[in-house]
């Protein structure tokens, strides 16, 4: 599976002078072969040759002076050999071999330094003046996504600098996470083959029938389905296609296996019982209990964004909920919990459902995410999922219910943007969703939620 690139296009005055001189100068280089054909034919072979390759070595010169880009990956950052002074060849560093990033100089000189850790290893210097306002934005970016550790105080400035330029344009000409975000999914995304059970359909050797689907996308479907005592039960289904090889498919069942059963233990009144798991005709399942009640997405869609006294009700119910999760031995990563998987019972007890755990490796295995794509933490879609991702997604879970609205992807969030909120609740939405100094723990997000209520 290819990576994702990000490409920074970047401006070059010679290179771009060079390129034009040789395009005004077309007619004369694309009409050599005829001239070698006409004057050179029969009187000498090699000459001829030589006419006809001169169009081609034009080409191939014209080709290299319009590429001007600096190449960005999960890996790393590569620069091309004219921005690495000095050097013939271009400059490489992977983001685990950088000690520091900042901006360095003033006015037009200024350049984004890329410090490594060795000094065998060479110094990154990026010249912000052949950037464009879009490209520096794209660079900052992605230094955030993909650069581990704190970042300088430096590279916030400048962004802020950049958002107050840019703060006249329309919202086309401005790079964001979710411009990343949406590249990636492009990229991960394959179609396969995979149709959702019909109602009526039995599986597990009879005893339990679908009754109707609930959800499905990707390689995954959700079921209400009966037992042959009649009793209501929610069937997970997820799939790995046929074509992938029989290693890999067992290694996916191991896994889903491991994860199931990790979860059957699970004993908590706000979480969904996973009761069983099995695998079958190449897909595997698991079984829930079935839980009534809409979700918190459905019901703010009935009753509209929620006064903030409600939420911080729920809001003290979803860290109840990580508390547990998190405190297991090893701790349970929901993955997704957000407001399509926390269900609004009539007696105002909220409750997870529909685990993202059972189904990682399945994921990473055919190119597909779990988990719905505004909720998802820098961290999991980078592949490293830790039990803050889920602190991250209740931070959106309550920038929607106060607002309305989904987040915006892989964006930190402050719902006193859109709508009346007290400070301190505000705070501790923008705390659980940044990306660098996040809240620490569930217990954490409890205690403060606590303090909030009693002072509200």
């Amino acid at each position: 599976m290819a990576e994702l690139c990000i490409k920074l296009d970047y401006q070059d005055p010679v290179k771009e002078g060079a390129a034009t001189l040789i395009k005004s100068n077309f007619p004369l280089w694309s009409i050599l072969p005829i001239l070698g054909a006409i004057f050179c034919a029969g009187i000498s072979i090699l000459m001829t040759v030589l006419f006809a390759l001169v169009p081609l070595v034009f080409l191939t010169l014209l080709k290299t002076l319009s590429t001007r880009q600096i190449l960005m990956d999960k890996r790393g950052i590569e620069m091309p050999s004219d921005l690495s002074r000095g050097r013939l060849k271009g400059s490489y560093l992977g983001w685990d071999q950088i000690a520091r990033a900042f901006v360095s100089g003033e006015g037009t000189a200024k350049e984004v330094v890329f410090l490594p850790l060795t000094k065998d290893l060479p110094t990154i210097k990026v010249p912000l003046d052949r950037l464009d306002g879009n490209q520096t934005e794209k660079l900052l970016v992605t230094i955030q996504l993909f650069m581990p550790g704190e970042k300088d105080a430096s590279l916030e400035e400048l962004s802020q600098t950049l958002k107050r330029l840019n703060a006249g344009l329309s919202s086309e000409s401005e790079f964001s996470y979710t411009d990343i975000w949406e590249d990636e999914l492009k990229r991960r995304f394959r179609p396969a083959a995979f149709m959702p059970l019909e109602a009526g359909v039995s599986v597990r050797e009879g005893s339990i029938r679908i009754e109707r689907a609930l959800a499905s996308g990707g390689l995954s479907a959700v079921y209400l389905a009966s037992t042959k005592q009649g009793k209501l039960v929610v069937l997970k289904e997820s799939v790995i296609p046929e074509s992938y090889e029989s290693e890999l498919k067992e290694k996916a069942k191991e896994m889903f296996a491991r994860e199931a059963r990790l979860l059957m233990k699970l004993d908590f009144d706000k979480i969904v019982k996973v009761l069983d798991f099995f695998s079958e005709g190449g897909r595997s399942y698991l079984l829930l209990e079935s839980v009534t009640g809409p979700d918190l997405r459905q019901y703010v869609k009935q009753h509209g964004k929620l006064r903030e006294s409600l939420v911080l009700d729920l809001a003290l119910q979803m860290a109840d909920i990580l508390v547990y999760l998190h405190s297991q031995e090893p701790p349970v990563i929901h993955r997704d919990f957000t407001p399509d998987n926390l269900v609004l019972q009539n007696d105002g007890k909220l409750v997870a459902i529909d685990f993202g755990a059972a189904n990682e490796f399945i994921g990473n295995a055919t190119g597909t995410f779990v988990g719905k794509h505004a909720y998802i933490a820098p961290e999991q879609f980078r592949g490293k999922a830790s039990p803050q991702s889920d602190l991250y997604a209740m931070g959106g879970t309550l920038y929607y219910l106060l607002t309305g609205e989904d987040p915006l992807a892989l964006s930190v969030s402050d719902p006193a943007e859109k709508v009346a909120v007290s400070p301190a609740l505000a705070k501790l939405v923008y705390d659980l969703t940044l990306p660098e100094g996040r809240i620490a723990s569930a217990a954490v997000a409890r205690a403060r939620l606590e303090i909030i209520k009693t002072t509200s």
